[in-house]
């Protein structure tokens, strides 16, 4: 999903944070945004302020962008939220990122302990409902001479309480939905309970994507989208994680590999490829050990660069960076492993490190399917 993104040079929590492209150009539009608006917020917040006093000059947009920052801030928090009781159930955190939406904590593996994704999805309304209260304290404790703080304590206060109500409908992938699933879970089961869930977000998506559209909110037209493009991944997911329990790779794999020596020519290496139609291949060096996988893509890549590819061995274009998995490795480490990856496939090892085998995406996706005609 996130394509472009900065990790800041610390972590929380252990957790190491991402900024997303998109967050980096929401935030000052934002900020533009609440600082051209000031006059009706502070109407609509009832404050008991002077609005000349916080309009004049660069003032308006400097509290719009701290108010833009205090809502991201919030947000950051409210993933915490998640990820402390995720870390409670010795779950790996990948990362917190932030963007245009929002924020997103990247879990390795979904929960599936009875009830547990629940408590991990409720974590972060509450998180959201307590900012919100000590927002309002603040505020309170506030005098109002002090206008400028009152307008970001208020903002906080209400944005919070939206964050916290919005993420407790019951739509995935949002923390009402997994609330809602992982209840639903704990009487029919995951996959089934994923795809009632699904449905049903489907569904409220269409209907806030058509609010979005009848009230020209762009914001809601952009969350409607995510929520029903998100939500079919969430679907896929849940059914290729249910259907590969108790398999393993040695079971999925190809173990009649074909593999190039370092030394081959591009050129031949072409002639191989049209002739076995196979996308990848192994590299062996003059020691018989996997150094490398050159694909179709490698190929692509050399060729728009017009280089020869008659005197260019193998060795150059292909990738040193391979993924490696143990036979007895389960089909969804393997899964896992091969959606992060590039190339799309894994190298099968066996115990004493030597070459057992390739599995790919296709096989997986094969398994997955007969195992939807075994059920």
């Amino acid at each position: 999903m996130f394509r472009r993104v900065y990790r800041l040079p610390f972590r929380l929590l252990g957790i190491p944070v991402q900024l997303d492209l998109t967050f980096l150009l929401v935030l000052p539009l934002l900020a533009w945004l609440i600082g051209s608006d000031l006059n009706r917020f502070i109407v609509a917040f009832e404050l008991n302020v002077d609005p000349a006093s916080l309009t004049e000059g660069s003032t308006p947009y400097l509290l719009g962008f701290v108010a833009a920052l205090g809502l991201f801030l919030s947000i950051l928090i409210h993933e915490l939220g998640h990820s402390l009781i995720g870390q409670k159930f010795n779950l790996k955190i990948k990362s917190i990122t932030l963007w245009v939406l929002g924020g997103m904590a990247q879990f390795e593996r979904i929960p599936r302990r009875r009830g547990t994704e629940a408590l991990m999805a409720i974590a972060g309304p509450i998180t959201s409902f307590a900012l919100a209260g000590i927002a309002g304290l603040l505020k309170l404790m506030t005098p109002e001479t002090y206008g400028g703080m009152q307008f970001i304590f208020t903002y906080l206060l209400y944005m919070n309480v939206v964050l916290a109500t919005f993420n407790l409908i019951p739509a995935l992938p949002l923390d009402g939905g997994r609330v809602f699933r992982s209840l639903l879970a704990m009487r029919i089961g995951y996959l089934r309970s994923t795809q009632i869930s699904a449905t049903l977000s489907k569904i409220l998506a269409l209907m806030l994507g058509l609010l979005g559209f009848l009230s020209l909110n762009i914001w809601l037209m952009l969350i409607a989208f995510f929520i029903f493009i998100a939500v079919s991944g969430e679907s896929e997911h849940a059914s290729v994680t249910t259907l590969l329990r108790d398999i393993h790779v040695d079971d999925l794999m190809t173990s009649n590999v074909s593999t190039v020596p370092t030394s081959m020519k591009v050129s031949d290496l072409i002639h191989r490829m049209f002739e076995q139609r196979h996308l990848a291949f192994p590299v062996l060096d003059s020691f018989q050990r996997v150094v490398g996988l050159v694909t179709l893509q490698d190929v692509r890549k050399f060729k728009s660069a017009g280089l020869d590819e008659s005197t260019t061995p193998v060795e150059a274009i292909m990738s040193r960076e391979i993924g490696m998995i143990d036979e007895n490795s389960s089909a969804l480490e393997a899964f896992r492993r091969i959606s992060q990856s590039e190339a799309g496939r894994l190298i099968v090892m066996d115990s004493a490190g030597g070459l057992r085998g390739i599995i790919s995406k296709t096989d997986l996706v094969r398994a997955v399917q007969l195992r939807t005609l075994e059920d």
